[in-house]
């Protein structure tokens, strides 16, 4: 049981150094583009810079390719349109940046 535990905290860890959380927002628009496959997440508040090889810092965004992608922008539409905040966390290394913006690799929506 111990060794379980162990195992879980050992994978709870090392999720959150691989997708640091970004912080807590509130979305104020949400813009899809068919030119870049793209979808940018602005908010109300400055992005918070964790993934500092991306250069953009006015939105996030998500690309239509991820897997999660439905997942994600729907816990997007559903945070901004009741107006309820969202964390986010972003994909952390080089070459995770989209358009040069943080890449988001994970939500969760705070009712």
């Amino acid at each position: 049981m111990k060794r379980l535990l162990l195992l879980v905290l050992t994978m709870i860890t090392s999720m959150s150094y691989a997708n640091p959380l970004a912080g807590t927002y509130t979305i104020k628009s949400i813009r899809v583009s068919d030119a870049t496959g793209y979808t940018y997440v602005y908010t109300t508040t400055p992005v918070d810079h964790k993934n500092t090889s991306c250069t953009e810092t006015d939105s996030f965004a998500i690309s239509r390719d991820a897997k999660s992608y439905d997942h994600i922008y729907s816990s997007l539409l559903a945070a901004g349109a009741t107006g309820n905040q969202v964390q986010i966390w972003v994909a952390y290394g080089n070459g995770e940046c989209l358009n040069n913006r943080q890449r988001i690799a994970l939500t969760e929506i705070k009712f």
